[in-house]
């Protein structure tokens, strides 16, 4: 779709989803959680605030699903992720190694480079893999949708929900398939069900009360679970593996929460004016956000820069204090947490995405030379 044509409010979701995203790496990094960890705050709060995040992923998939669906293949797609993501594998390294943060020998080792040069095939970010994968294969995908009626689509999808999604739910045990959503085949599926919402609807979901209602009320129960689990593992009971289950990208909650954030912005009315217009601007460099801080050499790193930037929160306690310390032997409350969280999560997504606007500017004046040369 062209950039005039772009939906100002699926648009700003992409923005969301990838401000979730940030949300759920900083937790990781800022709140240590074991399956036999304590039930102190910190706890409820992480459990809290993954299970609301946790749908960024497969929000991310739906709408391309909802919107390439219809979309002729175009070899742009693909061959602009690729070059964007080169751009930092390729660049961020000796950047860093300029200012001193890796070594240079670092930089010019082989693996590394291999690595750099070739990020798709070697996975050095997971999504991009998958994405890329599906990306050349939604031609084949988007004939299957076009072909079939919508009761032979309802039981191929119900199928592969049961494959990749329901049964691993209801699974207390690890399945040797199963890559918890972090694959293709899951990719595929999120596909094909954004892209059956856009041939059939979903006449159920009329308003954006009812997606709300939905994307809340599976939060809740991916919190609750995930809560519950905790107790349960404190208390002996054998379910280490299940425990994580709940934050997996292809248990059921996180799908239906994922459908319900998507029908409630599908629903959001965003009027023509200055606020759609700068949703249009920033929402193509967002991916950016995700390229920069997820780097292999900077995804260890950026947590320490954005303290040592706002200052420091810390040191991390231990057993049922798990959590940044406000003073020794004492847990940070989680006011003066949920205030850093969004400062620190708001100056990393800033910075990353005024450098992707930065490069998408290059890379825009590239590609109108090339046209002009009968290039791409």
């Amino acid at each position: 779709m062209s950039k005039s044509r772009r939906q100002a409010n699926m648009e700003l979701l992409r923005i969301v989803a990838m401000f979730m995203v940030v949300v759920m790496h900083y937790l990781a990094n800022s709140i240590a959680t074991t399956p036999e960890s304590g039930m102190g705050s910190m706890d409820v709060l992480y459990a809290v605030l993954e299970s609301l995040c946790i749908v960024a992923v497969n929000v991310y998939v739906l709408i391309s699903g909802y919107f390439l669906s219809e979309a002729a293949f175009s070899w742009k797609r693909p061959l602009r992720i690729i070059g964007q993501t080169l751009f930092y594998t390729v660049l961020i390294p000796p950047a860093l190694a300029l200012f001193s943060v890796i070594p240079f020998s670092e930089v010019l080792d082989r693996y590394h480079i291999w690595n750099s040069i070739f990020p798709v095939q070697s996975g050095h970010y997971w999504f991009v893999t998958a994405y890329v994968v599906l990306l050349l294969f939604s031609p084949f995908l988007n004939a299957a949708v076009a072909r079939l009626e919508q009761k032979q689509l309802l039981q191929a999808l119900g199928a592969l929900l049961l494959f990749f999604c329901i049964g691993k739910t209801l699974s207390p045990l690890q399945f040797a398939t199963d890559r918890y959503g972090y694959d293709f085949g899951w990719f595929m599926v999120l596909y094909l069900i954004g892209a059956y919402i856009r041939r059939f609807g979903a006449g159920w979901f009329r308003n954006a009360l009812w997606g709300w209602a939905l994307y809340l009320g599976s939060a809740a129960i991916t919190a609750g679970g995930e809560l519950l689990l905790t107790l349960l593992c404190k208390k002996g009971v054998g379910l280490t593996y299940y425990w994580s289950v709940p934050f997996h990208y292809n248990f059921l909650c996180n799908l239906t929460g994922a459908l319900g954030l998507f029908f409630a912005f599908l629903h959001m009315d965003i009027k023509e004016g200055r606020a759609a217009d700068a949703i249009r601007f920033f929402s193509p460099a967002v991916f950016g956000v995700y390229l920069i801080h997820g780097q292999a050499d900077v995804a260890g790193r950026w947590f320490g820069w954005v303290n040592a930037l706002t200052g420091r929160l810390g040191e991390l306690c231990t057993g049922d204090g798990a959590g940044f310390c406000w003073q020794p032997g004492e847990a940070m409350p989680v006011w003066r947490f949920l205030l850093l969280l969004a400062v620190q999560v708001t100056v990393v997504f800033t910075v990353c995405l005024a450098i992707d606007k930065a490069r998408g500017r290059l890379f825009a004046g590239l590609e109108r030379r090339l046209c002009r040369k009968g290039g791409l």
